[in-house]
């Protein structure tokens, strides 16, 4: 009788351990924790991010819910915030600050970055991206069951296509640099530059010179600035310092000439470089097949640290 009873007394005890987490809410508190409180508006979603100490630059809605812009002082990002839930999920991290953007459709935007990077203040030219969570959350915010084929986070940042009428300004400022050799390329213009002899590149990040872009009818003009044709332009000439730039393999050739540059494509009938007090002047004839350009920066390789710049020009698209 006894032994009946103990086994009665057991099975009591293992349903009612069974049936305690069904009581426990959806997603826990930890996720309720960071979502927005109910109903969600731009004051609700402000006093969220700034109890966490995070700076609100615009709460753009759409629809039921919102998107919110993050920065400048940390990383730029892109966050989702779902209306009928006020859960918050990250659409976009990215190093550079964010120019303007496009809502597209619920959860995808398409947008274009300013190109200075938030923790150096360095400017790049500009990049375009989309980004969509493509099914990984539902309409409130909460995972969707898994698609190998659809669900997940996409990104995609690519250049940027400026049109002709709008200026740039790129590149590291408050450093002397030369003109090592320019080219016409297929679809455009590469720029190699140097230290100037006796000033090697020293920092870990070497970049080309502060780059003004403006286009005045069918003339574009790229200002190098603090930038020369002669290495030599600012050298002293001591002879131990010129020996040991040999040594070091730094001691570029002496001058890059100026005038007209070889050669031609479809989008330049014409291109000149020339020396213009401590600036460099590079000064492209455009045929009536440009419309756009965009800038990338490149390097020639680990064993050079010599960067260079990288003009390509297209049709209106």
């Amino acid at each position: 009788m006894r032994r009946w009873i103990l086994m009665i007394f057991c099975l009591l005890l293992l349903a009612g351990c069974g049936a305690a987490p069904q009581d426990s809410p959806a997603g826990g508190e930890d996720g309720a924790s960071d979502a927005v409180s109910l109903p969600v508006t731009e004051e609700a979603i402000r006093a969220a991010y700034e109890a966490e100490g995070a700076a609100v630059l615009a709460v753009t809605p759409y629809e039921r819910d919102f998107l919110v812009e993050l920065g400048p002082e940390e990383r730029p990002a892109l966050d989702w915030v779902f209306g009928a839930s006020g859960i918050r999920q990250r659409l976009y991290t990215g190093f550079s600050g964010i120019r303007d953007y496009e809502i597209l459709y619920a959860g995808c935007v398409r947008f274009t970055t300013d190109g200075t990077l938030y923790d150096t203040a360095y400017r790049d030219f500009p990049q375009s991206g989309t980004v969509s969570f493509d099914g990984a959350w539902d309409e409130t915010g909460q995972a969707s069951a898994y698609d190998p084929y659809g669900s997940g986070m996409t990104a995609d940042l690519g250049p940027y296509w400026a049109p002709l009428a709008e200026p740039a300004s790129f590149g590291m400022a408050g450093r002397s640099e030369a003109l090592l050799d320019a080219r016409v390329t297929v679809s455009g213009l590469e720029l190699l530059f140097g230290p100037m002899s006796g000033q090697d590149f020293e920092a870990a990040f070497c970049a080309p010179p502060l780059v003004e872009v403006a286009c005045e009818g069918n003339v574009m003009t790229l200002t190098c600035h603090d930038t020369y044709l002669d290495c030599m332009a600012l050298a002293q000439g001591e002879p131990e310092d010129l020996e040991r730039l040999q040594l070091q393999g730094t001691l570029y050739p002496g001058s890059f000439p100026d005038g007209p540059l070889a050669g031609s494509n479809r989008f330049i009938s014409r291109a000149e470089v020339s020396q213009e007090s401590s600036s460099l002047a590079v000064r492209l004839t455009l045929t009536e097949d440009a419309g756009q350009y965009t800038v990338s920066r490149e390097y020639r390789g680990p064993a050079d640290s010599g960067p260079y710049l990288r003009l390509s020009l297209r049709e209106t698209w």
